[in-house]
């Protein structure tokens, strides 16, 4: 009997799919720091604008989030063994944002 969702992945497969949402992370956090800038550069000097100050710091911190988590992923990507196979539970898939979306 098999005890709930187990997938058996190999180290290459998991690889690559790390690879995969790192550069996804990688280029959210560079989008969010490019709409930061422009936003900060729209503005003018004698005339600030609270709204831009909180979109251009939420997209600041976003961007921030975006890079600690492809930072968090490379390591994984980084240990992982190869020639090996990774018996991956439900959980794990979420961590390693494989599963992204929620079950039905």
């Amino acid at each position: 009997m098999i005890d709930g969702l187990r997938l058996d992945i190999s180290a290459d497969e998991l690889v690559k799919l790390l690879e995969e949402r790192i550069n996804e992370h990688t280029e959210n956090a560079r989008v969010d720091d490019q709409n930061a800038q422009r936003l900060g550069a729209m503005r003018r000097a004698d005339d600030p604008d609270e709204w831009d100050d909180d979109q251009g710091s939420r997209l600041k911190n976003r961007a921030q989030i975006e890079r600690d988590r492809a930072d968090a992923l490379t390591f994984m990507r980084n240990h992982v063994i190869r020639g090996e196979t990774y018996r991956l539970t439900e959980g794990d898939l979420r961590t390693l944002e494989i599963l992204r979306c929620r079950p039905w």
